[in-house]
């Protein structure tokens, strides 16, 4: 069964022998209205695909991206993209409909479905030309259609070709059974690839920059998917497979445990990326106005059915807060405030706003008017989402790309009081809104609040101090040479400084004393990649340990070591300071040859973690 482009009209005057039928769109002569889809970005276009292999209930989902040389620029650029999925597939009849300008197979309501339009749509914004491969039982099954804009327009392609028995471009069959370290996947038994093919409009066109915003949008759209491991997602560009991306949910509200984001309380201006450490959790909380519960409210609104009759029905409202140690006063140091800060700048930021969830999918994320300005960076620091059921579609107003919600603000003059359904942005308005100022208020008190020095005396520190009290007093060492030749004054504010650095606001003379007191300390930060797994100071009169949290050593090591495991953390650091304490006890004749020693085992270190990530055979 063709799919015909033209559709046409019979007129029922006539003209002596009768005139013909006169087509109501000219399709030949539309090419290039039919590619000016209205999507706002490529990631929403892409988007559109997905949404089908959701649909069709993928467990895996690739994103194949094929790139060429630009002669002019002389720089590689993205020139295919491919979706492959290993959902249910598509029979023969639906496959031959599926790259009909308005076809569709969704009429319910379940599920993202119902629209059915994205696929040639989302395509043509990227691309002139289309290939869907699909099959069941098999891919010896394999059938393909296609569409090509350019051959539309010059009248070679005036139908979509019944579907015909088609093997796999070359470049993909490498794919449909797919190997990594960790994970096997096999696309054989049902499945369907799309294939963008020359792509031509496609912003950023390099693959570093299209993979950044593709990860960070699908990661958000698509979040719920992920989490509940309904499917998974990756990235794949096909000249660096090694770099093969999965794509993690990225939730706005920051609550979800294996977030794209997560921070760490030891350093909480910094942002985690793809739970790279096991001692990572979500920057935010649940919220509610008298602080108990989940977080959510249901919210009845009254709306109009498809008959035109009222009827009623929920909308869920979810809200969170960032947690009190990541936002106040002394999470950050002395002068400065989250927002100047790694996660304020570059996350929070991005995702300020209130997010529409549609069936687990996000199709919209803006300010919709429920609060004001958006330039205070107070403002970051809270989330919110408006989830429904496809039943409200016509309430909400969603667009049939799923790109949009019509929720807008109603000026007071404008509402009439006598109706019984009110739009549903006032419906919602009162809630959300009041909801919103309690937890920019909240925030304001947060930052008021300061940590105490309580937090270094560890129970390594106690045992230490313990051991340490008991040692001969006639031994030499640098941190005791310094303790009796500094006045305690200067130590004092030296400590002070220390403790600033650690985010501390404003310690006291007894807090420093107290620090300065104990023989060891120990400070978890971030001091590079490719600085040192750990370093020491003598500077006080006491031994201040720092463990860099970029370090392989800590990701792959002590970050699992530690998980949930106080006792393994202690022990280790025990064994740390026991090093550095005999370090400090010969310093003062044999400066040179520690430092030596221990640059060479930090080299060794490194050289044999290197080796364990990125085994290479001589």
């Amino acid at each position: 069964m063709k799919t015909h482009f033209r559709i046409l009209m019979i007129i029922g005057k006539h003209n002596g022998g009768g005139n013909m039928p006169k087509s109501i769109v000219d399709i030949r002569n539309m090419g290039d209205a039919l590619r000016n889809t209205g999507y706002k970005n490529i990631e929403s276009a892409v988007s559109e695909i997905v949404d089908n292999s959701v649909e069709a209930e993928a467990e895996n989902i690739f994103i194949i991206i094929r790139e060429r040389l630009n002669t002019v620029s002389g720089r590689q650029q993205v020139s295919e993209i491919g979706f492959l999925d290993n959902g249910y597939g598509m029979d023969e009849e639906i496959l031959s409909s599926c790259l009909g300008i308005g076809a569709t197979t969704r009429k319910t309501r379940k599920g993202m479905g119902r629209f059915g339009v994205g696929l040639p749509q989302a395509s043509l914004y990227a691309c002139p030309e289309i290939e869907v491969y699909s099959w069941q039982n098999g891919i010896e099954n394999c059938k393909m259609v296609y569409l090509d804009i350019n051959k539309i327009k010059d009248g070679s392609q005036t139908e979509i070709a019944d579907p015909q028995l088609q093997q796999l471009p070359a470049s993909y069959q490498q794919f449909v059974r797919y190997k990594t370290i960790t994970e096997n996947y096999d696309f054989v038994q049902n499945g369907t690839l799309v294939i963008w093919k020359n792509c031509d409009r496609i912003q950023p066109k390099t693959r570093g920059p299209l993979v950044d915003r593709l990860e960070f949008a699908l990661g958000q759209k698509f979040r719920y998917f992920i989490n509940k491991e309904k499917c998974n997602m990756k990235i794949i560009c096909e000249n660096n497979q090694e770099m093969a991306m999965d794509i993690y949910p990225n939730d706005p509200l920051f609550l979800m445990e294996n977030n794209y984001v997560l921070g760490n309380p030891q350093e909480p201006a910094k942002a985690y990326i793809k739970k790279l450490d096991s001692d990572l959790e979500p920057f935010f909380e649940p919220y509610t106005v008298d602080g108990k519960g989940d977080g959510s409210v249901d919210i009845p609104v009254k709306y109009y059915d498809k008959e035109g009759e009222i009827s009623e029905a929920s909308v869920k409202v979810r809200f969170s807060i960032v947690k009190d140690k990541f936002y106040d006063e002394t999470a950050f140091k002395a002068g400065t405030k989250p927002g100047s800060y790694q996660f304020g700048k570059k996350y929070a930021k991005r995702m300020e706003g209130i997010s529409v969830i549609r069936a687990d999918r996000e199709i919209d994320f803006r300010k919709f008017d429920f609060y004001e300005n958006t330039n205070e960076p107070q403002h970051r620091w809270w989330g919110c989402e408006i989830i429904f059921d496809p039943i409200l579609d016509e309430a909400f107003g969603v667009a049939n790309n799923k790109q949009y919600v019509e929720l807008k603000s109603i000026e007071q003059e404008d509402i009439d009081y006598e109706e019984e359904v009110q739009p549903l942005w006032l419906q919602l308005y009162s809630t959300v809104a009041k909801t919103i100022r309690s937890m920019y208020a909240k925030n304001e008190e947060t930052r008021k609040k300061t940590r105490t020095i309580e937090g270094t005396q560890t129970a390594t520190v106690d045992i230490i101090n313990d051991v340490e009290e008991n040692e001969d007093e006639d031994t030499t060492s640098t941190t005791k040479e310094i303790k009796e030749n500094t006045p305690e004054e200067k130590l004092i504010d030296e400590g002070k400084k220390v403790l600033v650095e650690q985010g501390f606001e404003e310690p006291t003379d007894d807090e420093a004393k107290r620090y300065i007191s104990n023989s060891v300390n120990f400070k978890y930060m971030d001091c590079g990649k490719f600085g040192p797994a750990f370093d020491y100071s003598f500077k006080l009169s006491c031994i201040i340990i720092t463990i860099n949290t970029s370090h392989d050593f800590y990701k792959v090591f002590l970050s699992k070591l530690y998980e949930n495991d106080n006792d393994a953390k202690t022990t280790f650091e025990l064994f740390l300071a026991s090093f550095v304490k005999a370090v400090d006890v010969t310093d003062t004749y044999q400066r040179n040859e520690n430092d030596r020693l221990v640059a060479t085992w930090q080299e060794r270190l490194k050289k044999y973690i290197t080796q364990q990530l990125n085994p290479k055979k001589n």
